[in-house]
């Protein structure tokens, strides 16, 4: 009997093709890829079968699995070469399993067993092995439950934990178990699933009506990573067993990203990290000076179609960027008030405009921080004439924050266009959101309609390269993408819109 599996697999590493290779290690099989696609046939009796797609139930789920179709075929040429893999050196299910059910203590899928370092005075660090696992494990405990800190090391860099104390100055939350979430969060099973995957992803979460009443706050969300290594597992799995929920994880040295994730409507966006893309590429981006140049042509490298790279950042350049070379935005702001009001006043309609707003609203006196020319430095100038926040930053983050929380179907919509020399007009922008301002329009509302706007703008870019068969698709990459708003306009609207396995920012 011969079963064939196909997979769709959306990262360009081994992990998966690995993974496969070994629990079908007793088998005749075959493997072929394709881009993301994998077709596995395995050949065996019925029964033997059977024991075999059970083990796939104990195998570790991955953030990139998308899907998989079984079926019975005839033809098979068993698999003779086999290739050299990476490490992996997370927690899976194999390891963390055996722990739970009888506390014996196993290396991964990979022969790994547990990559970290153990300190309970933030300086001397001992590496875990399985001869002092439990003796260390007992002491951590003791020390978390006298309320003090203790300190683990790994290839990212330097983390403190302790038991959660109200105190959110922490990166992030550990739930001691994955029940534990939902006693302080709204998680969809969707996001239980990523966050029990064997890439154990950081995932921001909103915290239910309840426990956000109950703690006072006056923020909405938190990041929240289950454990990665089996210590940490560990460590969580006893303390859940005497009712403690979660801990505080700080991360004091940082040395290689955490991998974060946004899981918005079945897709998922990754937002840092670079872990789990291909080892060679990883290599040559983190080589170049200009790492984020060399991350958007890796992008381009990814996709086979002629492509629109939608680069928007918070921290650099924003880049459309057609066919690795034509950058099509033409973007320059201003550096001060008194320029921006010198531009916006140059027609007579926008003169008459700021005429009547300054007599309803205090105008600007100071100069603009600007590090890059790019969409967010816009919406930092329009989340000050908004009143959000006196710090510039701050206010086009609350903008963002703004539009992220509203309910609202469509906002207004605001004016994004390039000029007769192809300059992108941000005057225009700030005297349409003004002109709203004017009219009485909440600040929800120009905040969301300023995103939405900005992806039809993208949408008309992207129509028009298509029309003239210059592009095929559009790739969203850039850390202003982190904006749920954004994102989900432009994935509505934008033709042939897709997303890669590459963080946005580095």
């Amino acid at each position: 009997m011969i079963l064939e599996f196909d997979f769709e697999y959306i990262s360009h590493n081994d992990i998966f093709e690995y993974l496969l290779q070994f629990y079908a290690k007793d088998y005749d099989y075959s493997l072929l890829r394709e881009d993301n696609q994998y077709i596995f046939k395995i050949k065996g009796s019925q029964t033997e079968l059977s024991t075999f797609c059970e083990s796939l139930n104990g195998m570790s789920n991955s953030v990139f699995l998308r899907k998989f179709d079984v079926k019975e075929v005839q033809d098979f040429t068993p698999l003779r070469q086999r290739k050299q893999y990476s490490s992996f050196q997370y927690l899976t299910h194999l390891n963390s399993n055996s722990y739970v059910q009888n506390q014996a203590l196993i290396e991964n899928e990979w022969g790994v067993f547990c990559e970290l370092d153990l300190s309970f005075d933030g300086n001397e660090f001992i590496k875990i092995n399985k001869e002092n696992f439990k003796n260390l494990l007992q002491e951590a405990l003791k020390i978390l439950k006298n309320q003090k800190k203790i300190w683990t090391k790994n290839h990212k860099g330097i983390y403190e934990l302790c038991l959660f104390n109200d105190d959110f100055t922490c990166d992030f939350l550990m739930p001691c178990d994955i029940k534990a979430i939902h006693s302080a969060f709204v998680c969809s099973n969707e996001n239980l699933k990523l966050l029990a995957s064997l890439e154990k992803p950081l995932i921001k979460l909103r915290f239910n009506a309840i426990f956000r009443k109950n703690h006072h706050l006056n923020f909405s969300d938190f990041r929240i990573k289950l454990a990665e290594d089996l210590l940490s597992f560990a460590l969580c799995h006893e303390l859940w067993k005497e009712d403690f929920k979660f801990l505080n994880v700080k991360k004091l040295q940082n040395k290689l990203d955490d991998f974060e994730l946004l899981s918005l409507e079945g897709q998922i966006l990754v937002l840092k990290g670079f872990e789990f893309i291909d080892t060679q590429a990883k290599e040559l981006i983190f080589s170049k000076e200009d790492k984020n140049f060399a991350r958007l042509s890796y992008i381009l490298s990814y996709f086979k179609q002629n492509a629109l790279i939608l680069e928007l950042s918070k921290d650099y350049e924003d880049i459309l960027l057609v066919n690795k070379e034509l950058n099509l935005l033409k973007l320059k702001l201003p550096k001060n008030s008194k320029e921006l009001y010198w531009d916006i006043k140059k027609d007579e309609v926008g003169a008459r405009l700021l005429e009547n707003f300054s007599k309803e609203f205090p105008l600007l006196d100071e100069e603009f921080p600007l590090v890059n020319n790019n969409f967010f430095s816009l919406f930092c100038i329009l989340g000050k004439i908004l009143k959000l926040d006196e710090d510039f930053l701050k206010a086009g983050e609350k903008l963002l924050e703004l539009a992220d929380g509203s309910k609202i179907p469509r906002g207004v919509k605001i004016d994004y266009r390039l000029d007769e020399k192809g300059n992108f007009d941000y005057a225009r922008t700030l005297r349409s959101a003004m002109s709203f301002m004017l009219a009485g329009v909440e600040n929800t509302n120009i905040a969301y309609g300023t995103l939405e706007s900005l992806a039809y703008f993208l949408r008309d870019i992207n129509d028009d390269l298509r029309d003239k068969k210059q592009i095929e698709i559009a790739v969203i990459s850039g850390s202003l993408f982190e904006s749920k708003a954004l994102l989900k306009n432009s994935l509505k609207h934008i033709r042939n819109c897709k997303l890669s396995d590459v963080a946005l920012r580095i």
